[in-house]
């Protein structure tokens, strides 16, 4: 496996990663090690690294991996390629692992908008792409939908559909007072609710929040209150995006039947489980707002929504 540069330890997206490796070492004996990358300069050594030990499945993690994982996946055509959050490569040697986290999210945005105080919201990332990007949707379209039900105006800070690639970001996955100082500027302008997509690197924002004494974030990829629970009174929900159990079916498919089923994606819905919404059942949260969240839930994993913004599906979703 080769990490992006957050690597293991993130508590976060290399963790849930390296979670699906672990279990299929347990169940199969897979033989497992990683690589962890410090910038962009690492991947493509650090894949020829894996290349070198004669690995038979390589892992890629992270969209910015993107280009170095296809030049290796065009130049070793007998190793067995997954691409995590790589996806639409259409190689023999290649599975890509794609998530729909707009959909989680959008249930994130509606839950945050029903509970603001102060009526805006922020969101932040560190790098802009389409992977991250479909976690700021998600949230601006939920709580888009917020106001169009309730009647209300609802604010978010940091992301706007009708121009994606200036969305607000601090231009690394690992500077937590970059993360803090834009979660500190959100705040002053009134965001009492903030979703960072950034990693373990958004639990500054409720460092930020446990300092002031109010506020609430959404997590990523994990269960924050479980990861993080030393801000579990910040933690208003996570928007899970269960790479382990993606990963660990790749796994299980080739190491008990020797199928790897090159050139498809396989892609985390809401009506797969592959993600989905935890809500932190400790914080006081109205029972028909919490009714609303669920029959969205429905909505969307029955098709009859998308929860992205019709700019960001027509771009990302409608190939």
């Amino acid at each position: 496996l080769v990490t992006d540069s957050a690597g293991i330890g993130d508590r976060s997206f290399n963790d849930a990663v390296w979670k699906g490796l672990e279990q299929a070492e347990g169940d199969f004996g897979s033989e497992i090690t990683y690589i962890e990358s410090k910038s962009a300069d690492d991947y493509a050594p650090n894949i020829e690294a894996c290349l070198d030990a004669e690995s038979d499945v390589v892992l890629c993690v992270g969209f910015m991996m993107a280009d170095a994982c296809a030049a290796a996946v065009d130049d070793n055509p007998d190793t067995k390629f997954i691409g995590v959050d790589i996806y639409g490569l259409g190689k023999s040697n290649f599975i890509g692992i794609d998530a729909y986290m707009e959909q989680s999210s959008f249930l994130a945005g509606y839950l945050a908008a029903g509970m603001s105080e102060t009526g805006v919201l922020g969101t932040w990332t560190g790098f802009v792409g389409p992977v991250v990007l479909s976690f700021m949707d998600g949230f601006y379209t939920g709580a888009m939908e917020y106001n169009a039900v309730h009647d209300t105006d609802v604010q978010v800070l940091g992301y706007d559909p009708t121009d994606m690639d200036n969305a607000a970001n601090i231009g690394s996955w690992s500077d937590t007072d970059a993360g803090r100082a834009i979660s500190e500027t959100q705040m002053d302008n009134g965001a009492d609710i903030i979703y960072g997509v950034c990693g373990n690197v958004s639990t500054a924002a409720a460092a930020a929040m446990q300092e002031r004494g109010y506020g609430y974030i959404f997590g990523m990829d994990q269960d924050w209150t479980v990861t993080n629970p030393q801000y579990s009174d910040q933690i208003l929900g996570s928007a899970l995006k269960n790479m382990d159990v993606a990963v660990y079916e790749v796994m299980k498919n080739l190491e008990v039947s020797g199928n790897f089923n090159g050139g498809e994606d396989y892609v985390l819905t809401l009506a797969n489980g592959g993600t989905s919404l935890a809500i932190n059942e400790d914080i006081d949260i109205p029972a028909d707002l919490l009714a609303e969240v669920d029959e969205y839930e429905e909505k969307i994993a029955s098709g009859e929504l998308t929860g992205a913004s019709e700019e960001f599906y027509s771009k990302h979703r409608s190939q």
